[in-house]
């Protein structure tokens, strides 16, 4: 018989959790900024976010309350 292998993120066992998420960003114009998030160093995943040309945009990617309503949704 093959033992199961619990996923460290399923384990019952496991009450506490510490996750340390670092953040950088740069300010490419006053309202488009690219953001790298990173989970202790690894997992990174870059995010491109700017506001539409009627606030004063380039509309050239999605606003910050489009990436804030999708993570509410999940």
């Amino acid at each position: 018989m093959i033992a199961a292998t619990v996923l460290p993120g399923l384990d019952p066992t496991i009450t506490k959790r510490e996750i340390t998420i670092t953040v950088d960003v740069d300010g490419v114009t006053p309202f488009l900024k690219i953001a790298t998030a990173s989970r202790d160093g690894e997992d990174a995943h870059t995010f491109v976010s700017d506001e539409g040309a009627n606030l004063g945009g380039l509309g050239s990617a999605p606003p910050p309350l489009f990436y804030f309503s999708a993570a509410i949704a999940f």
